[in-house]
């Protein structure tokens, strides 16, 4: 009888997942939990593409049955691949591959499109303004302007991988007034700068903080209104340490990490 379920449960299993890679049971005599070496293999697939982002798994009660394992031992490995990041849990719906995350380095002065080749996603933008506007004060301090003095005024949506995932709002002292004659969709801003001026972007103050998403923000982000937003302002310098640009950049939580490098010196 042992044999013939074994058999069986055999079967199962390769009409499920004969498109989904490489046949490995599970084995129950090794030191390894069960659990475990479930969730090693749903990783392995996950990471070698053959479940894509987005992607439904098997329920639990389907998962324990193509593997012969109790419900328990399910649980226990996908509540692993939820904390690794790698799936997450949507109630009612089931349980999906996680879809990668835009990870901002906070450490390397970079650009959005550097940064988005830097982790292998295709970078993409579309401009919503270029325009000469009225800062409000701060904006202003921080350039280094006179009171009643206007800025470049250029705001963009950005795309990862064809996802939205930033906001972004950059204002320019008037001597950069050229970029007003530009439009900025897919290519760099760092890039242009260096090009056309010999701008080359060394330095950058960073706050960051968190936000609520308004009706405008939400519908271009894809996002309810509502939603926490992470919010970073900063000042970009130039190698002569003169004030290139304030920005303003809103992510989708959701889509988006952080890494911040610390040392103590030593």
């Amino acid at each position: 009888m042992l044999l013939v379920r074994h058999i069986n449960m055999f079967f199962q299993f390769y009409d499920i997942e004969k498109d989904k890679g490489t046949i490995v049971m599970l084995d129950g005599k090794t030191v390894t939990p069960l659990y475990v070496q479930l969730m090693n293999q749903i990783e392995e697939k996950i990471r070698c593409g053959v479940y894509q982002p987005g992607e439904r798994l098997q329920s639990e009660s389907e998962m324990a049955k193509t593997f012969g394992v109790s419900i328990i031992t399910v649980r226990s490995a996908v509540s692993g691949l939820v904390e690794k990041g790698l799936v997450e849990k949507k109630q009612g719906k089931g349980t999906f591959v996680s879809k990668p995350k835009f990870t901002k380095d906070m450490k390397n002065l970079q650009s959005f499109t550097e940064m988005c080749r830097y982790m292998g996603m295709e970078p993409g933008g579309k401009m919503l303004e270029n325009c000469l506007a009225s800062p409000d004060d701060k904006t202003r301090k921080l350039l280094g302007l006179e009171k009643d003095s206007q800025v470049i005024s250029i705001s963009r949506l950005r795309y990862a991988d064809g996802q939205p995932v930033a906001i972004e709002k950059n204002y320019f002292p008037t001597k950069y007034a050229f970029l007003l004659d530009e439009t900025f969709d897919n290519n760099s801003l760092f890039s242009f700068l260096h090009e056309k001026a010999k701008v080359t972007v060394s330095a950058s103050e960073k706050w960051i903080g968190l936000c609520r998403a308004t009706a405008s923000e939400a519908k271009l982000l894809e996002v309810k209104k509502g939603s926490s937003l992470l919010f970073i302002k900063s000042v970009t310098y130039t190698q002569d340490n003169e004030p290139l640009y304030v920005g303003v950049q809103i992510f989708n939580g959701e889509n988006c990490s952080l890494y911040i490098y610390q040392s103590n010196g030593i």
